[in-house]
């Protein structure tokens, strides 16, 4: 995901969090154009993944745009909470420049949701595999103190050739309401599927 889409996708969610948003119509399936006969679908020739099972939907961004992501709300849950949704998304550049994994995390939580005025909790990490290689995940809650509200977040750094790329899932409630966590399931399983179709523009320049 590029920085200025980054930023478009976070500014995105953030009006989801104060309510102001107003959701474009998509048709019954927007991804149907892009599905393979084998379920998954391909995203700008680029990757190839299993998209989130709904009520999760795909979050319009430019329709050249390499970056996806997807939200999942919580409206016709009763009682009503607010607030009460979830996203997630695939990163080519997650925020920093680092390509160790443990400072690549402190540089992203640096910036990550900085305009939401969150305070994390020290990331709890966690070594793993994606892509057959060295991966990190590192876990946290925000906390708002100001209108009471939390945020779970859940990263993936991963690598792409020698570059770190993320996958990253929040989560936002009320301070007083639990977290529901079956959405990380969601998450996982999206990260899991994903696959490279072929080299980054990166890896390009340096083989050339």
């Amino acid at each position: 995901m590029s920085r200025s889409t980054l930023f478009r996708f976070l500014a995105c969610a953030l009006l989801f969090l104060s309510g102001c948003a107003v959701q474009q119509p998509q048709p019954a399936d927007p991804l149907a154009a892009l599905r393979t006969p084998a379920g998954t679908v391909v995203w700008q020739q680029e990757y190839e993944f299993v998209p989130p099972p709904a009520p999760w939907s795909l979050i319009q961004l430019d329709e050249d745009d390499y970056s996806v992501a997807f939200y999942h709300s919580c409206a016709d849950r009763m009682p009503r909470v607010f607030p009460c949704e979830s996203t997630m998304a695939y990163a080519e550049e997650p925020f920093g420049y680092s390509r160790v994994f443990e400072e690549r995390q402190e540089e992203f939580f640096e910036r990550f949701l900085w305009a939401a005025r969150v305070n994390f909790e020290e990331p709890r990490l966690e070594k793993t595999t994606l892509f057959g290689k060295e991966a990190l995940r590192a876990e946290t809650v925000g906390h708002e103190p100001v209108l009471a509200q939390k945020v779970l977040v859940n990263v993936i750094f991963a690598r792409r050739g020698e570059r770190v790329v993320a996958f990253y899932f929040t989560q936002w409630r009320p301070e007083d309401r639990a977290f529901d966590r079956g959405h990380i399931d969601d998450f996982n399983q999206f990260a899991e599927s994903f696959r490279f179709l072929g080299p980054s523009f990166y890896q390009r320049l340096t083989s050339d």
